[in-house]
C-alpha cells in the first residue's frame, strides 16, 4: 500500500529528484496558481477583479505571456479538481521557494482577498492555514496583510 501512495505522490505534483528544471518550474507555477484559485473560491464567488489579480500575479512572478497564463490556470484548475489536499501544493512551494518568495505569495494572496473589498471568514481561515503550511509564522502573515491593505487604502 505504501508503494501505491509513494507512486501517486511522485506522479501527481511533488517533484521527483530526477525531474528536470522546466518540469519543476511548471509544477511550481501550477502549485502557486492552485493556491490563488483556492483563495478565490474560498468565499464561493469569483469576481472579475479576482481573476485579473491572479493573472497579474502570475505575469509578475513567473514572467508569463497571456497565453501561458491561460494554460497554467487551466492546468491548475484541473489539478485542483483532481486533488483535495492543499498540502501537496504548499509543500512543493515550501520546499522550492525561498523565504522572500513565500512572503511575496502570501502578500499577493492577501491582496486577492482584498480585491472584493471584504475579508470573508473562509478566506481568513484559509490564509491562516496556508501561512502555516508554507512555514511562515503569524507575525509574517500579519505583516503581509498590512502590506496588502496599503494597496487598497483600507
Amino acid at each position: 500500500m505504501f508503494d501505491k501512495f509513494e507512486k501517486f505522490f511522485k506522479d501527481k505534483i511533488v517533484i521527483d529528484s530526477k525531474a528536470g528544471r522546466a518540469d519543476t518550474e511548471q509544477r511550481l507555477m501550477i502549485a502557486t496558481t492552485v493556491l490563488f484559485l483556492e483563495m478565490a473560491y474560498a468565499d464561493f464567488e469569483v469576481l472579475p477583479e479576482e481573476e485579473e489579480h491572479i493573472e497579474q500575479t502570475l505575469e509578475q512572478f513567473f514572467k508569463l505571456s497571456r497565453q501561458q497564463i491561460t494554460e497554467v490556470i487551466e492546468a491548475a484548475k484541473q489539478n485542483r479538481r483532481e486533488r483535495n489536499d492543499i498540502w501537496l501544493f504548499t509543500n512543493l512551494i515550501k520546499e522550492n521557494f525561498d523565504h522572500s518568495q513565500k512572503l511575496w505569495i502570501l502578500e499577493k494572496l492577501w491582496a486577492l482577498i482584498y480585491a472584493d473589498g471584504t475579508v470573508d471568514k473562509y478566506e481568513d481561515h484559509l490564509i491562516r492555514k496556508l501561512s502555516n503550511l508554507l512555514g511562515l509564522d503569524h507575525g509574517e502573515m500579519i505583516q503581509a496583510k498590512l502590506n496588502a491593505k496599503k494597496e487598497f487604502d483600507m
